[in-house]
């Protein structure tokens, strides 16, 4: 199986179980978060490391573009302004990680009914889902266009492209509608909030890079859990 993974031909197909583990992450989460009720380890626990979990199953690669990218949205920024670029290196991708960490965490913390739990395990399949259409949809930038002629990037044939977006499509409407079923009007506006992110990072990207990068193709996936954990503890808290 790892074999087949592994083999550059094979790893555009790879793309379309990307929801997959948005599934197995959400579905730690969930089982972290029932040991930590089980056991009484408290809300503090559950917050803190749950924020952790999903950075653990990666490796930390998407956090890492997400790291790089908010520091080239920085440096794009001060240029822009005339200054000077800082000369610590790394200085916003440190204070971006931070800040998504803390905001990661204090969305966690107010996750405490089933139904707030169920929206955010769908949450990590619908960021996986959308972060797999991204890649098939939206158009690449000119240093990733390279890399797919340097056989660096898997090349996707049209064929290929339409059947993906199709097998995407369809598990992004499942995902959709199991969250309107599970709670409707949350379930409406959080799948209202992951569109609207992805539409931002679409025009962030086009603007900032000329197109989708891998990095910040991992900027967006942090960005959407974010603000999945956010709206699914905080909307939940005040009306559930």
């Amino acid at each position: 199986m790892f074999q087949w993974m592994n083999r550059k031909e094979n790893a555009k197909y790879i793309i379309c179980f990307r929801p997959l583990y948005g599934a197995a992450v959400g579905i730690v989460i969930c089982i972290f978060q029932i040991l930590c009720q089980r056991f009484d380890f408290g809300q503090t626990c559950f917050a803190l490391i749950g924020a952790a979990i999903p950075v653990l199953m990666s490796g930390g690669v998407y956090l890492s573009g997400f790291m790089n990218t908010s520091q080239k949205l920085a440096d794009r920024l001060t240029a822009k302004a005339g200054e000077k670029a800082s000369g610590h290196i790394g200085t916003h991708a440190f204070l971006a990680a931070m800040t998504f960490y803390l905001m990661y965490a204090g969305g966690l913390s107010l996750i405490r009914k089933d139904i707030q739990l169920a929206l955010l395990g769908l949450g990590y399949v619908i960021s996986g889902a959308l972060y797999s259409m991204a890649i098939v949809w939206f158009p690449a930038a000119e240093s990733e266009t390279e890399k797919e002629k340097d056989g660096g990037r898997p090349v996707f044939s049209p064929a290929l492209k339409r059947a993906l977006r199709m097998i995407l499509s369809v598990i992004l409407a499942l995902c959709f509608c199991t969250c309107v079923i599970i709670e409707p009007i949350m379930g409406m506006l959080e799948a209202l909030l992951c569109m609207w992110i992805w539409t931002y990072y679409y025009y962030m990207s086009k603007k900032a890079f000329g197109g989708i990068t891998k990095e910040s193709a991992g900027y967006f996936l942090i960005l959407c859990e974010l603000a999945t954990a956010l709206f699914v503890g905080m909307f939940g808290k005040a009306f559930l």
